[in-house]
């Protein structure tokens, strides 16, 4: 991972570049810092943690002080861990409202999918807000939100309404393509504005689980993944952790947003892509190392999920491959 602090147009704009997992890209975080009390950030990974080095570098910044964190997820899953030990996750445009109802140490921040694409914008609440902030009614917004977690236990989850989604898209796009400070605090301000309209009742369909419920699904998720060319049944794991079959596949569904089946499937078509893609391996050898002692089943089972045949697969990348070469040269 790489780390670079710069001064770009009187803002400081901090950068991770983040090592993707697996048959995975590389990912990025990008924060905007408008001043002491405001941070705003994109990300979009491809990785179930984050590193460390990120947490070291935002530890000393309003140490001791509660932030308002309003998240908004364009694309993947995220772990959102209680302050009592409970979890829940939000996924694709959902928008999450939190101060201080969640935790927010390392282990708080996990991608069931390996995938994830938000906005997240951290602000401590503070007399010092700005100018513009206090002029435009966003200051009167924060106070606002803060006395809703008056009574709260628990974050604000909640699908977005279509004038959020839009704003998102702005701020994603104004990081992205960063020319203006005033810009981006203006993005800010309209997101606050817009969050006077959205209702802070609870989410009815809200779905949680204990801690030690997220982590059988999950460490059972690392014993299929990290061997792929063993085949455990549900019943299987579920009595290594001594559990049901049924209790099983509930965590795995709310932990990975999928059945027990379906996510291994997942995982064994896409780490045979990346196999045939970047490895000299022969489609045997792919079809063992995946769970298959067949080939012709792991051809069939490839084609029901890619859409097409491994064979072919691997020479329309040898084709791209070839062709983006040529471009370069």
């Amino acid at each position: 991972m790489m780390v670079t602090n710069e001064n770009h147009k009187g803002i400081q704009q901090i950068d991770f570049v983040i090592r993707g997992e697996d048959y995975k890209n590389d990912g990025k975080m990008k924060w905007m810092v408008l001043n002491d009390n405001i941070f705003v950030g994109y990300i979009d990974i491809y990785s179930r943690f984050l590193p460390k080095s990120i947490f070291t570098t935002f530890s000393t910044i309003n140490e001791g002080k509660t932030p308002i964190k309003i998240n908004y997820c364009f694309r993947g899953r995220c772990e959102v861990k209680l302050g009592s030990g409970a979890t829940t996750f939000v996924v694709g445009d959902e928008l999450a409202i939190d101060y201080g109802t969640s935790n927010n140490d390392e282990e708080a921040f996990f991608y069931p999918s390996s995938e994830y694409e938000g906005i997240e914008i951290i602000i401590f609440p503070a007399k010092e807000m700005g100018k513009e902030l206090t002029e435009l009614g966003g200051a009167k917004t924060i106070k606002g939100i803060t006395s809703k977690f008056s009574d709260r236990t628990i974050p604000l989850i909640t699908v977005s309404d279509n004038r959020i989604k839009r704003c998102m898209e702005d701020i994603r796009e104004d990081i992205l393509n960063f020319t203006d400070e005033k810009l981006l605090e203006t993005d800010v301000i309209k997101i606050l504005l817009l969050l006077k309209g959205v209702s802070f009742d609870a989410d009815k369909r809200r779905t949680f689980c204990t801690g030690s419920q997220a982590d059988i699904a999950k460490k059972a998720f690392e014993m299929v993944n990290g061997d792929l060319s063993k085949r455990y049944s549900a019943s299987e794991l579920a009595s290594v952790f001594g559990v049901s079959e049924s209790s099983l596949k509930n965590y795995i569904r709310v932990v990975f947003g999928r059945g027990y089946k379906e996510l291994v499937n997942e995982t064994r078509m896409k780490k045979a892509a990346d196999l045939i893609i970047n490895s000299e391996k022969s489609m045997g050898e792919i079809a063992e190392s995946v769970g298959y002692q067949n080939q012709s089943r792991f051809s069939e089972a490839f084609l029901k999920y890619h859409k097409v045949l491994p064979m072919e697969y691997k020479r329309m990348h040898y084709v791209a491959k070839k062709d983006k070469n040529t471009i370069l040269l």
